[in-house]
């Protein structure tokens, strides 16, 4: 038994390590090798076509493609954090009719394919005039249910005597949420904040639904029609388009790991 513990545990955890890095590094040296040898079978980098790059940004709106997917998932990833932490609070604090039936409804729209509601969704945008607009690609992907769910999961367990010690010092209801419990739940906003930007930065089917013009695209349209067009796909610069497409994702998990792995310790105490 300690002999599982202390090597075969540790070696199975290098070997899935491995495995799902792996197909990153495929994409890396992908990225640095000619149309000729993008398909090669050599594991080790042979060339470094650094031009793919450049190609990759001067034939297509690339970087514009980025910065709508980074205004559309920093804008959904922020509002829905504060919408779902003020309604997971309200489910877990406060007192109100109807208030398990609420609840409950909105957990029952986890169980509603998004296939479902995509025709009428595009139809309620169309009529408020919110298709090929960030309004249209912001407004959908706010609400989830998921979020509100454990939002109220975590204030359930939220110390009431800080709430109490709140109030004593004069605070209001909105004082102690704004200035008391939103500060404190950053264990479970951190790993929220880094699904949700996730989750909309591959969203794929509605922003292919709403979105008419190129300059509306974000980059999951751009690299689809990078690969789509013409009779020819040039890979080298479609991996070096990915990789620049990573990039901002990285970057998150970069800043996001200290409150990833400081979540992570808190919600195991108990």
């Amino acid at each position: 038994m300690i002999t599982l513990k202390r090597f075969l545990l540790p070696a199975f955890a290098v070997i899935v390590g491995l495995a799902m890095i792996f197909p990153i590094y495929i994409l890396l040296i992908g990225s640095l090798r000619s149309e000729t040898h993008v398909f090669d079978l050599q594991l080790l980098p042979v060339e470094f076509a650094f031009d793919n790059f450049v190609q990759a940004i001067a034939s297509t709106h690339l970087l514009r493609s980025i910065l709508n997917s980074v205004f559309v998932s920093t804008t959904v990833t922020v509002v829905a954090m504060l919408f779902h932490a003020m309604s997971g609070y309200a489910l877990a604090r406060f007192q109100f009719p109807g208030k398990n039936l609420i609840f409950s409804w909105m957990l029952s729209t986890l169980m509603i394919p998004f296939a479902v509601i995509m025709l009428p969704l595009y139809l309620i945008s169309k009529n408020f005039g919110m298709i090929n607009t960030y309004s249209g690609l912001i407004i959908p992907a706010i609400f989830n249910a998921y979020g509100i769910f454990l939002f109220r999961q975590f204030y359930r367990e939220f110390p009431k005597e800080l709430e109490e010690a709140a109030y004593m010092e004069g605070l209001s209801l909105a004082g102690t949420f704004f200035r008391v419990a939103l500060p404190l739940s950053m264990p479970i906003i951190a790993p929220l904040t880094i699904g949700f930007f996730l989750a909309n930065w591959n969203s794929y089917i509605w922003p292919l639904i709403n979105t008419q013009s190129e300059e509306m695209w974000v980059i999951q349209l751009q690299l689809a029609n990078l690969i789509g067009g013409g009779y020819v796909t040039p890979w080298n610069v479609v991996l070096a388009a990915a990789v620049i497409a990573a990039l901002p994702t990285f970057l998150l998990f970069f800043f996001m790991q200290k409150y990833l792995v400081e979540g992570i310790k808190m919600t195991g105490i108990k």
